[in-house]
């Protein structure tokens, strides 16, 4: 049964069907292959997978994150960014991660990150004599980065399969993330010295304050994200919906940018962009109730034990497997066939779920990088209009940075559990 689950999988993948509907007619043509269950049961599933209240939480970021992008936001983080790293050597290279750090705190979507940022940043990146191909790679890199910044939509769905706290997830990934972008950030600064890339001039004191000043309302949508959800004051999904709320005050009152007619684009967007997520969760719930049903997890686990009980080889094993899945599988799918099969095996060797998780997420942000499926891969060569075949070279040393720590978070888990620990005692 698995490798008619699988096989059919692979092969509608192969013919060019969309994930969403691959995962669900896998699941299908294994249950009549079975011949002993209801055709009712993947109708029930799906709607089964989908009426769930944490995943509420999935279009209110992404909608409070659109409205951030559209109220003008992006362009003041980017300011900021440039005040406070911008006179450093490759100083626009700076701009792109940081801002990409401080954005990523609102949108929750690598997506909107990649798109909001690399739409600033990239063309003047072009104009101060930088390779656009160099540019491009960096701001591809930086926006699988962002992944790791809560709010996270990937975190949301992780939670969501293990049930762990979203709170947990959020603030264990800050830490990881931050380490992340300051590698991104030292070889992007030998990468200058190298080849003579400019810096900015540097920001006076009250440039920088006046950056900050600008700036300090979209920031704030972190710290009301996070103090609420670590604080018990709302739970994610009500923070989403704090966070939407809020954006539509800061973007129409305060910053003055967005515009009612600019709400119904903003409301289809999001409309569309939850569409393909929830549609690939339902119907990736046939395809995991067919895994269950047939113990496909505890055969898996047990091949793995027969092989080795040590949680570094398992750590490892899946990193490699994920690092894999992610070049053809986005985050959704990849989570939602893997993590029913991944989390009972890494519970039984003591691995913690927030640090499971996070480790997980790491590794689908490199994916998000990584061809034929790299979602910010595409999103910034459609900027550019750069060929993906001349961002893969200058893409590499960025790669290797981002599965450097990710070996780093793996087998050092204080990383990710110090932030939980110590605002939420977990």
């Amino acid at each position: 049964m698995a490798i008619l689950l699988f096989g059919s999988f692979v092969l509608l993948l192969l013919i060019d069907v969309p994930i969403a509907i691959a995962l669900g007619l896998a699941g299908v043509i294994a249950l009549v292959w079975q011949g002993t269950i209801s055709l009712m049961l993947p109708i029930t599933r799906m709607v089964a997978g989908i009426d769930n209240f944490p995943l509420l939480a999935v279009p209110m970021f992404i909608l409070a994150g659109s409205i951030m992008q559209n109220g003008g936001a992006a362009v003041r983080l980017v300011r900021l960014a440039s005040a406070l790293v911008g006179f450093i050597r490759g100083g626009l290279g700076m701009v792109v991660i940081v801002a990409t750090i401080l954005f990523s705190g609102i949108s929750g979507s690598s997506v909107a990150d990649t798109a909001a940022i690399g739409s600033l940043m990239l063309p003047a990146m072009e104009k101060k004599g930088y390779p656009v191909e160099f540019a491009t790679a960096l701001m591809v890199a930086a926006g699988g980065m962002g992944i790791l910044i809560p709010p996270c939509i990937t975190m949301i769905i992780y939670a969501y399969l293990a049930n762990a706290s979203v709170g947990a997830l959020f603030i264990g990934g800050i830490i990881p993330g931050l380490i992340m972008g300051a590698g991104m950030m030292v070889l992007t600064y030998i990468l200058a010295r190298r080849y003579g890339f400019p810096a900015e001039r540097r920001a006076s004191l009250k440039e920088i304050g006046h950056a900050f000043a600008q700036s300090s309302w979209a920031l704030l949508t972190l710290g009301i994200i996070l103090v609420g959800i670590v604080g018990g004051v709302f739970t994610a999904t009500e923070a989403a919906v704090v966070a939407v709320a809020y954006s539509l005050f800061v973007g129409i009152l305060v910053y003055k940018e967005l515009r009612w007619r600019h709400l119904p684009k903003i409301l289809v967007d999001t409309a569309v962009t939850t569409g393909v997520v929830m549609l690939v969760i339902s119907t990736s719930t046939i395809f995991a109730w067919v895994l269950a049903n047939q113990q496909i997890p505890q055969k898996v686990a047990q091949t793995i034990f027969n092989l080795s009980s040590q949680p570094w080889v398992f750590l490892l094993l899946v990193n490699i497997l994920m690092l894999f899945v992610g070049t053809f599988l986005d985050a959704t799918p990849a989570l939602m066939i893997l993590v029913p099969i991944l989390l009972p095996i890494a519970m039984r060797l003591g691995i913690d779920p927030i640090h499971f998780g996070v480790v997980l997420v790491a590794n689908l942000g490199i994916g998000f990088i990584t061809p034929p499926v790299g979602v910010t891969l595409f999103v910034a060569t459609s900027i550019t209009k750069v060929p993906i075949a001349r961002v893969v070279k200058p893409l590499m040393p960025y790669f290797l940075v981002m599965v450097a720590t990710l070996l780093l978070i793996t087998y050092v888990p204080w990383f990710t559990l110090l932030l939980p620990h110590l605002f939420m005692g977990y």
